[in-house]
């Protein structure tokens, strides 16, 4: 009978530390798969900004100052186009499936309660997933900071005492939204936003400073202000250097947050309203950090208003 040698062993004692090491790390990394899709998100998406913004030498001047009083309509001068997402299609209209757009001396974004929200899919699909009930207004065209002028979003808000999901008033990359609803950029934005209780992003809910790139929450900081009343808000972009702005939010004049951020190149303002149910899940000890789920509701009736809107460039 052939002896097996004692080098022999230790190399098959090698084998399986490796395999054994090799396992734990795939499960490792099986368990933590959105952490770390989340941070490579943020790091690739932030890469490709500054990259763009470093080698963008063209000359450029931002558009007239514009503004929406909502008297009885929208402003074409603003308003490049809206969207109402539901049961899975995009339309052009005021009202369409659970969401409506009415104008009362101000805008409000009206929801109502979804008959077929049990039958539909909430799988994702072009342009939207089925139980995804959204109003979506892309306006504010092509302004974006310099060395010596800041761009100034200015708008008056406030949420019904129903108030669910999530809804907002950002700057994003211009033509990151087509007018068929689709989302062709990666979905950056900066801004206002505001979610009701039963959502919870990075473990905040309610008013929120937000900085989302790629679609994943990069730096999320609460607002102190009560958005059932009626409110002055300012979302200001400031030039740092040619790769990199501060966002800045305003509330009544008084500056609540700002937030370093990657140069967007020119921008588009998007407001919108959503059932969107984000549920914020806490770090398990396995787990190198929380994580979140994207979910939707029927929640039933919601108004999220704007009393006006304004965008502008201004001397620093």
């Amino acid at each position: 009978m052939m002896k097996i040698g004692p080098m022999h062993s230790q190399s098959n004692q090698k084998v399986k530390i490796a395999i054994l090491f090799l396992a734990l790390l795939f499960l490792w990394l099986g368990l933590n798969y959105r952490q770390l899709y989340s941070a490579w998100a943020i790091t690739t998406e932030t890469r490709r900004l500054v990259n763009l913004a470093a080698h963008d030498t063209g000359e450029f001047q931002n558009p007239p100052a514009v503004e929406d009083r909502f008297d009885g309509r929208l402003s074409s001068d603003f308003w490049k186009f809206t969207s109402i997402n539901g049961a899975g299609k995009a339309s052009r209209e005021l009202a369409w499936h659970s969401a409506a757009i009415v104008f009362d001396h101000s805008l409000t974004i009206q929801h109502f309660p979804d008959p077929s929200f049990r039958e539909e899919s909430p799988v994702r699909h072009k342009p939207a997933a089925d139980q995804y009930n959204n109003v979506s207004f892309i306006g504010g065209f092509g302004f974006r900071p310099s060395r010596s002028r800041d761009v100034v979003l200015k708008f008056t808000s406030q949420v019904d005492e129903e108030f669910y999901g999530t809804a907002g008033v950002v700057f994003q990359p211009a033509g990151t939204i087509q007018e068929d609803g689709l989302i062709v950029k990666p979905f950056d934005m900066f801004g206002f936003s505001v979610t009701g209780e039963e959502t919870s992003i990075t473990g905040i809910n309610g008013p929120l400073c937000y900085l989302a790139l790629n679609w994943i929450p990069a730096q999320v900081e609460p607002l102190q202000v009560d958005t059932q009343s009626l409110h002055a808000y300012e979302v200001r972009l400031r030039w740092i250097s040619q790769t990199e702005w501060l966002g800045i939010v305003k509330i009544d004049g008084t500056t609540q947050c700002q937030i370093p951020m990657p140069s967007f190149g020119p921008v588009e303002v998007h407001v919108w309203s959503d059932n969107s149910l984000v549920l914020h899940r806490p770090r398990r000890w396995w787990e190198i950090g929380p994580a979140m789920d994207l979910k939707y509701q029927d929640g039933g009736d919601k108004q999220f208003s704007l009393g006006m809107i304004q965008i502008f460039e201004e001397a620093r």
